[in-house]
């Protein structure tokens, strides 16, 4: 029985667009920076920052521990390279579940508390992560972090192996993973959850009076977020062949904040944006001008003070105006 054309092509691709333009912006972006490493930090920031706006900009839970998340993922994938297995694959999962299964206790015991006591829980979590990496040197090598690592090659059961040794070929192969994710973040905010997470951040008391039990949906952003997060923190640990006690530190929350807030709380490709801008400035600024963290610390106070939506909200104000755009 034959049956007429799907009409559901153009509507699945009106939805996915802004996906598939980040998509192809990340297929390039390592031949129009300087070099890929930079390329490797935006791309794999910049899903950090995705995973941190799921929280804070579509469901309102502001947290300090987000370098956990990230370090954990560095630490436990840089563990499993040198003591337990060299193959990729394992070493992504178990830094991706580290990082997950510290998530779920966060939230679990975060999630008790609410408003400004809930965030300072969370940046005690951030320092309890960091005095045990600092302290349990032996294993996570303190100050001096961890070297030695060796990036595997890609090894599908005996088929086939792709050396990953370049940073290009690696560049690629975790932006897969980035893709992927972004799309199951994004399919996340558009789903019936994420409509209940976005009620938790309108209005949380509204949410609890209709029958939603508010604290098992922050947990389970808690922990989500925790999984990608990880997820970045493992990829990168991979990329640099190093973990050190900078990534648990809470400069790197505060760096992730930064990201979302410049770039634009809940619009998830906002803090694309940001960490765009924050890794390049880190880069570029730093070598003309050692105070240059002065100048970031301005354009933050300018965009909480002025901007409230970030660049992203200021692109879109923009557009607006624009012919045909007007009602």
């Amino acid at each position: 029985m034959m049956t007429a054309p799907s009409s559901s092509q153009p509507g699945w691709w009106r939805h996915n667009r802004p996906t598939m333009v980040l998509a192809a912006v990340f297929a390039v972006m390592p031949f129009v920076l300087p070099y890929t490493a930079l390329a490797n930090e935006i791309m794999l920031f910049a899903l950090a920052a995705m995973a941190f706006d799921l929280c804070v900009g579509y469901t309102g839970v502001m947290m300090f521990c987000q370098a956990s998340f990230f370090g954990t993922g560095v630490y436990v994938t840089a563990l499993t390279l040198l003591h337990l297995s060299h193959n990729i694959f394992m070493a992504l999962l178990l830094g991706v579940l580290g990082a997950t299964i510290l998530g779920f206790l966060f939230g679990f015991m975060a999630s008790t508390r609410s408003g400004s006591y809930s965030v300072l829980l969370t940046l005690a979590f951030n320092e309890l992560i960091y005095f045990i990496a600092f302290q349990w040197s032996s294993v996570t090598g303190g100050d001096d972090g961890l070297t030695g690592i060796q990036r595997p090659n890609l090894e599908m059961a005996g088929l086939f192996s792709i050396d990953l040794q370049s940073s290009l070929a690696y560049y690629y192969f975790a932006y897969f993973f980035v893709i992927g994710s972004v799309f199951i973040i994004r399919k996340i905010t558009f789903s019936p959850f994420g409509k209940i997470l976005q009620a938790l951040r309108e209005n949380e008391e509204r949410a609890q009076a209709i029958g939603y039990n508010t604290r098992h949906y922050k947990l389970a952003v808690f922990t989500i977020g925790a999984f990608f997060m990880g997820l970045s923190g493992s990829l990168y640990s991979m990329y640099i062949c190093f973990a050190h006690i900078h990534n648990v530190h809470f400069e790197t929350s505060g760096n992730i904040v930064m990201m979302v807030l410049i770039g634009g709380m809940g619009t998830l490709f906002g803090p694309v944006v940001g960490a765009f801008l924050i890794v390049l400035a880190s880069d570029v600024a730093s070598a003309l001008w050692d105070r240059w963290l002065f100048v970031m610390g301005v354009l933050f106070i300018f965009f909480v003070l002025f901007a409230r939506g970030g660049i992203w909200g200021m692109l879109e104000t923009l557009a607006g105006y624009l012919p045909g755009r007007q009602k």
